[in-house]
Order: C-alpha cells, then sequence, then structure tokens
C-alpha cells in the first residue's frame, strides 16, 4: 500500500485544540490534546531525509548548462556545428519507445 503526502514542508494552520511540540530529548514531533496526553508523532525515515536533502541541492543546480550552450553557439557561429543525423534518428527512436512505454 502506497501512502503520498502532499505539502510535507508547508507550515500548517493547526484550528482544533490539538498541539505539535518537539520532544527535545529526541526530536520528535508529539501531538497533544488539550488534556496534555499525547496522541500521534510521525517521524520520516532516513530515506526521506535523505530525499530532501537530495532535492535542496537539485534546487540550487542551473537548468542550462551555460558552457555547453557557449559552446554550440560559438560553433554555430563558425560554420563548424554539425549535426549528426543518426544520432538525431536514434534519440526520436528512443523517445516513441518511451512514450509507448509511459501509455
Amino acid at each position: 500500500m502506497t501512502i503520498s503526502i502532499s505539502d510535507i514542508n508547508k507550515p500548517q494552520v493547526n484550528t482544533s485544540a490539538n498541539t505539535t511540540s518537539i520532544n527535545k530529548d529526541n526530536n520528535r514531533p508529539t501531538n497533544t490534546n488539550s488534556t496534555g496526553q499525547a496522541n500521534d508523532s510521525i517521524t520520516l525515515t532516513e530515506s526521506a531525509k535523505l530525499i530532501q536533502q537530495l532535492e535542496k541541492q537539485l534546487g540550487s543546480v542551473p537548468v542550462v548548462d551555460s558552457d555547453k550552450v557557449a559552446e554550440v553557439r560559438e560553433n554555430l557561429n563558425s560554420g563548424n556545428y554539425s549535426i549528426s543525423t543518426e544520432r538525431v534518428a536514434e534519440k526520436f527512436v528512443r523517445y516513441e519507445s518511451f512514450l509507448l512505454q509511459a501509455s
């Protein structure tokens, strides 16, 4: 069974009498109701923590490789840019097979 949790990093507004606090001993959130009894707790696995770290790192990586763009632009302007029709055709075939598998 798969459980999907969305908006995990967004702050949540709690309108009920339940409150969430962090247990200072083990840094785990503990939900308590108005009587002070613990209800539930949520902890992230090491894999989930690693994924969050990787997402942050990927956010700082530029989407475009500026050096590659400059190299291609220079080759285009000088007339030295050659297009391999075999490579283009191969990429199209790969893309088409990917689309067929996805549907």
